[in-house]
């Protein structure tokens, strides 16, 4: 009898200590996503940094909702990449409508490099990329990594999805109007809006595809592992900074004046991202499939994107004031010296678990 009393209290204390674990890991998630996507990038300035509050009710509950989903229907990153890009386009079109409000592009409509019928198409783009990757899979990526023994498993209940859902709702329209009311106003006054036509397609594209990837798509998300050894955890690094760099050229071009570049056609520029992500999706494929591919490798790459987030961001912030300057830089070393101190945890890890098996 006093053995099962015991044995049930050592029950729920484990059982405790694992629900407190993955409550941890779902709250480490939704703070480390707009770190990871506005933070380092430097649209979150040292003055302004209370915007990470509500934007953590945004991407960091997306985050988690889309990391929660794509575990309960088993499936991998494939899911978890497109479900990204379904938030992205929210995010562009219908939270905060960036890509399609001309005065946050000057000079707007015409004269604008990639407007055109009522669009941003290159900013649309490189955006919708970018939010998806830093904002989504990058932070689940990481987090999942910081607690290895929850990578599989679900971090909140039916009842946590929900509220979830519920804050996700609440705080992007928060986000939306605190946009539209006092951060756009920024740009100049305008008597324009957008319309409701493009918030509906935006909608439909949306709905297509979420319904496309969760209804349509396959199951597993098993992977097979290739026969050759994957390629040192530096060099993964930096074939992810240049990838990364590369991409906020697509992004700078989408605030250049087209009068600056007579007789380009936008169109370039659009193909020419879009093959960009396309060959580095299918070259990180090949190479995260090669026998030894490990957390370091998974580090390496979002350390790699992230270096090249925060040198792109300080187009972002080469205007700002002294103080914000200042704090992006602070923002960055804090940031890099994080990510040394995790690759050297996670050495330490993987020689801990190669001396159990050769003790084995």
């Amino acid at each position: 009898m006093m053995g099962n009393e015991v044995s049930n209290i050592d029950s729920g204390i484990l059982k405790a200590e694992s629900n407190w674990r993955s409550l941890a890991s779902a709250a480490v998630l939704i703070i480390i996503s707009p770190i990871l996507a506005e933070l380092l990038m430097g649209v979150v300035h040292l003055t302004n940094i209370w915007l990470l509050l509500p934007e953590m009710g945004v991407y960091g509950f997306a985050a988690l909702i889309i990391r929660e989903t794509a575990r309960r229907c088993d499936r991998g990153w494939g899911t978890i990449l497109l479900l990204g890009l379904a938030y992205a386009i929210a995010e562009e079109c219908i939270i905060l409508q960036t890509s399609l409000t001309p005065q946050f592009f000057p000079p707007a409509h015409a004269g604008n490099f990639g407007w055109a019928y009522g669009v941003q198409w290159i900013y649309l783009v490189a955006l919708v990329w970018y939010e998806s990757v830093y904002a989504i899979v990058l932070p689940i990526y990481l987090t999942e990594m910081l607690f290895p023994s929850r990578r599989n498993e679900q971090w909140i209940d039916q009842r946590g999805f929900n509220i979830s859902v519920v804050v996700f709702v609440l705080s992007s329209i928060g986000v939306w109007w605190l946009w539209t009311h006092v951060g756009l106003l920024k740009f100049g006054e305008s008597t324009y809006q957008v319309p409701f036509s493009h918030i509906g397609i935006a909608v439909v594209v949306i709905a297509l595809i979420v319904a496309g990837t969760l209804f349509l798509g396959q199951g597993s998300k098993s992977e097979r592992k290739g026969k050759r050894k994957a390629w040192a955890p530096w060099i993964i690094g930096i074939m992810a900074f240049v990838h990364g760099l590369i991409w906020f050229v697509l992004i700078a071009l989408a605030y250049v004046p087209a009068d600056k570049i007579p007789g380009a056609n936008p169109v370039v520029p659009i193909v020419a991202g879009l093959v960009w992500v396309l060959a580095g999706l299918l070259i990180f494929r090949s190479l995260s499939h090669k026998q030894g591919w490990q957390d370091r490798h998974r580090l390496a790459v979002i350390f790699g994107l992230s270096l090249a987030g925060m040198i792109g961001g300080i187009l972002v912030v080469i205007k700002a004031s002294p103080v914000d300057r200042i704090g992006k830089l602070v923002f960055d070393v804090t940031a890099i010296v994080l990510f040394v101190y995790v690759g050297h945890q996670l050495k330490k890890r993987m020689k801990a678990i190669s001396k159990e098996a050769a003790a084995d």
